[in-house]
């Protein structure tokens, strides 16, 4: 991975592009319900043509995909590039993320881009910090609201599926950049404590009463289960993966001894 060296920089003034960019320009950001992202299509038929037409499928409330769709419009610079960015990810992998690609899904230049993120390493921070607070907060609203229940948090958080593969790639890269860049291992110290922190108040919110304990088991079961079946990455290791994740949440509830009904499996 090739690391910028320069210092961030630390204008006096305001950055010019939020100027330079029309907030109108629509297809400047392309995110998950846009026209040229690649969300999976259904067919209908088009009574004018006859010819089939794509409508999109609705992705769960609760999951990343619903997450981030459910997220406001960007209304300045750094949050278009980090909708683009975490789109990116979700869309087309790990690979697609760069700061070429993350400009042109943007609509930016790239002088922008460094102006907020100098290197590729703050880039993929970023990145880490948008979707993690994205879903969390998503799902800990609906759990608060009453829309989530404890089955559901098991089955559209803790599933192990392609999006867990793409971000969990995002962290390896981090953590290989971490020996060369000092400034990261700090940070994803502090940044998976947060997530802890986090993911304890969605459980207490949907009705578990995990200890901290409880709560660092089952982050580290989900986080193990995804790196093995990053490295496989077989339908095998994914339904392995999905195992261990829901025995260490289903030990965790019944731990807990909480009151709401026991989750279905999911085949």
């Amino acid at each position: 991975m090739t690391r910028r060296n320069n210092p961030t920089p630390k204008p006096a003034t305001p950055a010019p592009q939020d100027a330079a960019i029309p907030a109108s320009d629509s297809s400047a950001t392309t995110g998950p319900g846009s026209a040229s992202g690649s969300m999976k299509l259904t067919s209908k038929t088009s009574k004018a043509s006859g010819a089939p037409a794509a409508t999109k499928r609705t992705p769960p409330p609760f999951s990343f995909e619903g997450a981030i769709q459910a997220t406001p419009a960007p209304i300045n610079t750094r949050e278009r590039i980090l909708h683009a960015a975490v789109t990116l990810l979700h869309e087309e992998g790990f690979a697609a993320l760069t700061q070429q690609h993350v400009c042109e899904r943007a609509g930016i230049r790239q002088s922008h881009l460094t102006y907020y993120f100098p290197t590729r390493n703050d880039l993929l921070r970023e990145t880490a910090v948008f979707g993690c607070e994205a879903l969390l907060h998503s799902m800990l609203e609906g759990a608060r609201g009453g829309k989530l229940t404890l089955s559901k948090i098991r089955n559209e958080m803790f599933v192990a599926d392609e999006s867990d593969r793409r971000f969990g790639r995002l962290m390896i890269a981090l953590i290989v950049a971490s020996d060369e860049d000092t400034r990261i291992k700090p940070w994803l110290a502090s940044f998976e404590v947060e997530n802890r922190r986090k993911l304890g108040a969605l459980l207490q919110a949907a009705g578990a009463d995990a200890t901290e304990t409880d709560i660092e088991t089952l982050h580290a079961a989900y986080v193990g289960a995804v790196m093995l079946d990053i490295g496989e990455s077989s339908d095998a290791s994914n339904a392995r993966a999905q195992r261990i994740v829901h025995h260490a949440f289903d030990q965790l509830i019944s731990k807990a001894g909480s009151s709401a009904p026991k989750p279905k499996s999911r085949k």
